[in-house]
């Protein structure tokens, strides 16, 4: 899941002159929260999508724009953005991005949105599960009217499963092709705002896209971890007092295991990815 706040830090005209986007699950809402004294945050106005959508997933403002990646009530359809203006809460306009949309960021000059939309199946593990494509939607900012969409995908990689999987990429899922697999988590976007890294969770790689084609150009993956090193060591058991047993007792034994395991990212900073 996407961090799910967002700092609006300049003077508004009907809200405060700072305030806190914090999407707020168990409403279904974004919480706009007035930061004038810290210590004391106040509840100052809440965005509701109820009507055109299934749940918030992620908030970004920039310069008085708030958007919100907006999951449709089937997550496996098409999904949303709204932009609201930060002001007054209007809701301004909507863009339909990819199958549920779990984090959006704009660049830092604001003119393009970013939406990682992840394309999770409805259940995992099963040949009849319902699977959408992941996605990159790149989104031009339009205050005026309904926002061009472009579309950066992973058709390309679609029969090239068992190369991924040589290179170290997980594609693990039962009769997905490699664009189904794939589902972006996560965006960075580099300082000249050319490139957007994505994280690829349950991939175990980073997708890197090229904003101005809308294309993604390589997938990264990440390699695996040794278990069996020191510091690098698991707790792998909760029946510590037993051998092949259900009645041992939980111990806390953290140390070196002959294992390997992935990395499995899910947020990422420019320079800086948090596993």
């Amino acid at each position: 899941m996407a961090p799910c706040w967002a700092p609006l830090k300049f003077p508004l005209t009907t809200l405060a002159a700072s305030a806190l986007f914090v999407v707020n699950g168990a409403n279904g809402t974004v919480d706009v929260l007035d930061l004038a004294n810290p210590a004391t945050p106040k509840l100052i106005g809440t965005i509701n999508v109820s009507a055109f959508g299934g749940g918030i997933n992620s908030v970004a403002v920039h310069d008085g724009l708030v958007a919100l990646a907006v999951e449709a009530k089937v997550k496996t359809s098409a999904g949303a953005v709204a932009f609201y203006n930060a002001a007054d809460l209007k809701l301004l306009n909507t863009a339909t991005v990819g199958a549920l949309p779990d984090m959006v960021t704009f660049t830092a000059d604001g003119k393009t949105l970013l939406v990682a939309n992840e394309g999770e199946p409805n259940r995992y593990g099963l040949t009849d599960s319902v699977d959408p494509e992941g996605s990159v939607s790149v989104i031009t900012v339009n205050r005026g009217a309904t926002p061009p969409v472009a579309t950066a995908d992973f058709k390309q990689f679609i029969g090239q499963e068992a190369a991924l999987r040589t290179a170290g990429i997980r594609i693990a899922s039962p009769g997905a092709n490699a664009a189904q697999d794939l589902e972006p988590e996560y965006i960075a976007v580099s300082d000249d705002g050319k490139t957007a890294y994505v994280t690829l969770q349950e991939n175990n790689a980073i997708a890197v896209v090229d904003i101005a084609a809308a294309k993604v150009s390589s997938l990264k993956p990440l390699g695996i971890k040794n278990h069996n090193v020191v510091h690098f060591g698991p707790d792998p058991s909760d029946e510590d007092g037993g051998v092949n047993t259900n009645t041992g007792t939980p111990a806390i034994k953290i140390g070196p295991q002959p294992l390997k395991g992935m990395y499995l990212p899910d947020l990422v900073l420019f320079g800086l990815t948090i596993l």
